[in-house]
């Protein structure tokens, strides 16, 4: 008998056959849908959401923002990763920030003076969002870029209709768009934020952001990196004390890559690896992998138990290990080798947790000092010299996948990194910025402390897994930290416990990033009571339309048999599927 009356939202489950777009904004899945309806393939209309989602969702991704791209290419067969992460201006330092002795605000490590990692000229990375849809496109799109964009032209140029969650982002924001003239221009064009429905909602309108938008459009990348708007970008900077320079964004390019795969009974699921959270989800389903959850009941005591060890070995692993392996070196081959995954599993205890309560130090400040494990055992070459790493978090991001006919696969996720990025726009482009500094470790001499050029640990984990050899599943989310277990569970409950993909991302999850396991309130109390006596530190939290305690889901499933796509979005907040 339920004797606490708790919030259980459900969304419709779309079906299709020809093509599905998942995304966090009705417009952008609008944008890729109609791409895929006018002939386009899963990557044409990935690029046209992308763009699109940058103008209409700004808080959580912005087009001078970052991402990461998981395509797969049902005919030839080929699985890539088209890689857009923030880098570290070359004129950056591992002591550009001064450090105030107390512990990190908002998301960074360590707390810096005048939060100059967080908000400002000095928090922005190079961006990559244009690179990589354009590289995407390039590579593997059919139809004009042109086409392409001309959804996220309308939309800044005319205008779009405000919903009540931008208006409260903006509200959230409005003293840091207070700072910048041209922040406020577009984001308080009247003095306060824009007002939404029941009223006449207000349009919000970036016409100079179009005309950016305009020379992409037709010019490619080097419509942003080169010629008059990259002068204007580092005017501005320069005017501003940032650090980006015109030969740091003709310098930016996208990397194309191969996915790191693991294999979870019938399934191969992939993911970027470094310097991305993928490494993490990966190496938690390669430990469960190893151990036999046949017969557990759906998020049982039993099952949960596991689930959270698995991942706090893999956290350990992460706070310790990880970083850009481009500039330091990273046992990767180790972390992600089955061996290094049985080992791990028969370590774990199924009765109890190994892993105590921190008091009031959390996880990646414990592990970034601590190594649990030694991977390197399983690397196949030399160690290297430990060096911490202490990963930031991140969570306002945003996520969008699609399917086509073909059935071609793509699970992409964007960033401005924090809520509206750094809050600056640049004056007369309408660019909102990142503020992808903030991932990186403001204190010099660990594995993630910051260096010219160099790609802070990020948690975006966009999921991809075949079935015996079969396109399946599209899965991610946005969430910082908690992207890793969320993309996990909701892979687990359809690969392991038979879900469909509205079903598997509506139920209620846990996550081990923190010192305090973070349990959803929809989880029976005896399930909740059990856990804790098996010495799990909890913390119970109830999850809203206004809160980010955990990441919030996107999902397409692939239906062979019946030869139709099923979708799966987020229950909580605004979030669309598209198909036909």
């Amino acid at each position: 008998m339920t004797q606490q009356s708790r919030w259980w939202p459900q969304k419709e489950e779309v079906v299709a056959k020809h093509g599905m777009v998942v995304a966090k904004h009705p417009l952008a899945a609008e944008a890729g849908l109609d791409v895929l309806k006018r002939g386009g393939n899963a990557i044409d209309a990935a690029v046209a959401t992308g763009f699109a989602i940058s103008v209409v969702e700004p808080m959580m991704s912005c087009t001078a923002g970052v991402g990461f791209m998981n395509i797969y290419l049902a005919q030839q067969g080929q699985h890539v990763v088209v890689e857009y992460p923030p880098r570290a201006p070359k004129a950056a330092r591992p002591d550009m920030y001064r450090l105030t002795g107390r512990p990190g605000r908002q998301i960074s490590v360590y707390e810096v003076e005048d939060d100059e990692n967080i908000e400002g000229y000095r928090s922005i990375a190079v961006a990559g969002t244009v690179a990589g849809l354009c590289k995407a496109h390039e590579r593997y799109g059919t139809l004009p870029l042109e086409q392409l964009m001309e959804p996220a032209i309308a939309y800044a140029a005319d205008g779009f209709e405000v919903s009540w969650y931008l208006t409260l982002c903006i509200t959230n924001a409005m003293r840091g768009f207070q700072r910048f003239p041209a922040s406020s221009a577009v984001f308080l064009p009247h003095g306060r934020p824009p007002v939404s429905a029941p009223k006449p909602a207000e349009h919000l309108v970036q016409r100079d952001l179009a005309q950016v938008l305009r020379l992409i459009a037709k010019q490619g990348a080097a419509g942003f990196y080169q010629g008059d708007v990259a002068a204007a970008i580092e005017a501005d900077m320069r005017a501003h004390d940032g650090l980006i320079t015109r030969d740091d964004l003709a310098a930016y390019d996208a990397i194309v890559r191969e996915p790191r795969r693991i294999t979870y009974g019938d399934y191969e699921v992939s993911a970027a690896a470094l310097p991305h959270g993928g490494t993490t989800m990966l190496q938690t389903l390669h430990i469960l992998s190893q151990l036999d959850l046949r017969g557990l009941a759906h998020n049982s005591p039993t099952y949960l138990h596991r689930f959270i060890e698995a991942a706090r070995h893999a956290f350990a692993d992460r706070y310790f290990y990880l970083g850009d392996n481009d500039v330091v070196d990273v046992p990767l081959d180790g972390i992600l080798s089955s061996h290094y995954a049985a080992a791990l599993a028969s370590d774990l205890d199924l009765r109890t947790t190994q892993f105590g309560p921190l008091e009031d130090t959390e996880p990646w400040v414990h592990y970034a000092t601590h190594s649990l494990h030694d991977p390197w055992a399983y690397e196949g070459r030399s160690r290297a010299a430990a060096v911490p790493s202490l990963a930031a978090d991140g969570d306002c991001t945003t996520h969008f996948g699609v399917v086509d006919n073909d059935r071609n696969l793509v699970s992409c996720t964007q960033t401005a990194v924090s809520l509206f990025g750094s809050r600056v726009v640049t004056p007369g482009l309408g660019l909102l910025w990142n503020n992808g500094m903030i991932w990186a470790n403001p204190k010099p001499g660990a594995a993630n402390s910051i260096a010219p050029w160099k790609r802070p640990l990020t948690n975006m984990a966009p999921l991809i897994a075949l079935k015996n050899g079969a396109p399946a599943l599209s899965i991610g989310a946005p969430g910082g930290r908690r992207i890793m277990n969320c993309n996990a569970q909701v892979f687990l409950n359809v690969a392991q416990f038979g879900m469909g993909m509205q079903e598997a991302i509506a139920q209620p999850r846990v996550d081990a990033s923190t010192k305090d396991v973070l349990v959803d309130n929809r989880m029976p109390p005896e399930t909740i009571e059990a856990l804790a006596a098996m010495g799990h530190p909890l913390s119970v939290v109830e999850e809203t339309a206004a809160d980010l305690n955990f990441a919030t889901p996107l999902g397409i499933l692939v239906n062979h048999e019946r030869g139709t796509l099923h979708s799966g979005v987020d229950v909580f907040r605004i979030a669309e599927a598209r198909g036909y």
